[in-house]
């Protein structure tokens, strides 16, 4: 019995190095989305976990700007 592995949705969720790539440049938006085709699909926790990261820091500064009024 082989196991079959769930289909990639996008193309940033193929390999951890499309992952870095696409996410190096990312907006708030962009993290939302790939975290929730992520898990809504292959749920790897390493792609989570590094989705996630990326969201919390641009998430970060954006509140940072708000707070500051820049």
């Amino acid at each position: 019995m082989t196991v079959k592995k769930k289909t990639v949705a996008d193309p940033a969720l193929r390999t951890w190095r499309d992952l870095n790539d696409a996410i190096r440049d990312a907006s708030e938006a962009d993290c939302e989305r790939l975290l929730k085709l992520e898990k809504a699909g292959r749920k790897r926790q390493q792609f989570v976990m590094r989705i996630f990261s990326r969201l919390n820091r641009v998430r970060a500064d954006r509140e940072r700007q708000d707070l500051l009024g820049l």
